[in-house]
């Protein structure tokens, strides 16, 4: 599903990773954990190949680094769904129309993303709330949504950098339980990348620690 081989990237001001390597199997939960600036989101930026190694290979859903060309990675994305720490929602359209938006960009005939909408608003527990705007929704309500446009999509693999960065304890819970069940019942591959240890240790998960851009043991 995803595999590092000896990847190494070297920002050119400061610190990249370095000799990473590590297997990720279908269905699994894993926490990427680490202090700020540790690699963690290099990391993930090299999953959905927003980055490329400078040496070594990242294999994810059967493309590898070194083959795929950069108009062949959408078709990558495609398998992904992607949360980030600032929700990173539209202001302008409600929250039907946020997760909506990839399925369009995609494709999808309309009677389609209406199913596949609704039913990913339902799973994080926003079914009544299709027609608020992100201004309207409380922090931990807006990355529901996020979440939901993420895995509208079906996605084989979901990457959350930091997503509970912005939220409360109680909140992040919440949505820690959420990307949990979705590992555990949808058959979701899912990694979260976080600083917080104490979050961490309250979820079954096989834990992959970073820091200074190197995997420690």
């Amino acid at each position: 599903m995803i595999q590092f081989r000896d990847v190494t990237l070297i920002y050119p001001r400061g610190p990249g990773v370095f000799d990473i390597d590590f297997y990720v199997d279908i269905g699994e939960l894993v926490f990427l954990v680490g202090p700020s600036g540790a690699g963690k989101s290099t990391i993930l930026k090299l999953i959905y190949m927003d980055l490329m190694p400078q040496s070594g290979e990242v294999e994810v859903n059967g493309f590898l680094t070194h083959r795929t060309r950069r108009r062949y990675v959408p078709y990558l994305r495609r398998t992904l769904g992607l949360v980030f720490q600032d929700f990173r929602l539209l202001p302008d359209r409600n929250a039907f129309d946020n997760v909506a938006l990839p399925l369009h960009i995609v494709g999808l005939a309309r009677h389609e993303i209406r199913e596949r909408v609704y039913s990913a608003l339902e799973d994080v527990g926003l079914g009544e709330r299709t027609h608020h705007y992100p201004r309207e929704l409380s922090g931990g309500e807006q990355q529901r949504v996020a979440i939901a446009r993420a895995i509208a999509k079906n996605p084989a693999i979901i990457l959350a950098d930091e997503p509970t960065g912005n939220l409360d304890a109680a909140t992040s819970l919440e949505i820690l339980d959420l990307l949990t069940f979705l590992a555990e019942e949808n058959g979701s591959t899912v990694i979260v990348a976080t600083h917080d240890y104490t979050l961490t240790s309250r979820k079954k998960g096989r834990l992959i620690e970073i820091n200074e851009g190197r995997l420690l043991d």
